[in-house]
């Protein structure tokens, strides 16, 4: 018979954390369903990193939406090699034998945006300010909108091999879409109409508004809880 696991997580800054519960205490009894607030016998929480490894792995339903999303993770560049500052902004090249000519490449462009992995502090997404392109060992480069203001001569080498992924879309205008479910979308126009009403004094306008707002993202969210449903009658109703 599969024995039941119970898992639960924290949040630190921006990472999320899953532990397991321990459904053995200290002196061989088995627990129910635990609490976040259980002591084990000596004092120690039974809550702790994941005890057993799970082969299908863990659902998140509930997850953030990102400010990019990769769409090709098979389209990344691994070439990266080094970094340095050029005229205030972060510059990364390839700077080996066989290097890469980013001035010609077809992937990336201008204006478009890249995201960098296992590339230490400057992990995340950059956009393009000017690609170049020279011969090997030198100026296969691409130029970021990213203020950095370390040494303008010297390459420094990375660590690990970066990961540099150049199929993106990103969230960088006023003219991007933001990939909201329909429903969702009619609660964002009663925040906006809030917000408006909010600016121009009106109180009454911007409390109606907020309440069709928190209705709508309630009954979103309502809708996501798996089970059975039960409608109980008034006390008026019929029996």
């Amino acid at each position: 018979m599969a024995s039941r696991r119970f898992y639960a997580y924290y949040i630190r800054g921006n990472q999320l954390a899953l532990v397991e519960h321990d459904s053995v205490s200290g002196d061989g009894q088995t627990l129910g369903q635990p609490s976040l607030d259980d002591i084990g016998p000596s004092g120690g929480l039974q809550w702790k990193s994941p005890t057993a490894t799970v082969a299908d792995g863990l659902e998140i339903e509930y997850a953030y939406s990102p400010r990019y999303n990769i769409q090709q993770a098979a389209d990344k560049d691994t070439n990266i090699t080094q970094y340095r500052a050029d005229s205030g902004y972060l510059q990364i090249a390839d700077n080996t034998s066989a290097y890469t000519n980013y001035g010609t490449s077809p992937a990336l462009g201008v204006g478009n945006t890249l995201v960098l992995r296992k590339a230490g502090r400057f992990n995340g997404p950059h956009i393009i300010r000017a690609l170049t392109s020279g011969g090997p060992a030198t100026n296969n480069e691409i130029t970021l909108e990213t203020s950095y203001n370390g040494l303008s001569n010297a390459w420094t080498n990375f660590e690990e091999t970066v990961e540099l992924y150049y199929t993106v879309d990103s969230l960088d205008g006023e003219a991007d879409t933001i990939d909201l479910p329909e429903y969702l979308s009619k609660g964002l126009v009663y925040y906006v109409q809030a917000k408006v009403a909010e600016d121009q004094g009106d109180i009454e306008q911007k409390e109606y508004n907020m309440r069709e707002f928190r209705r709508i993202l309630e009954k979103h969210e309502s809708s996501k809880i798996r089970g059975p449903r039960m409608i109980i009658p008034g006390g008026h109703g019929i029996r």
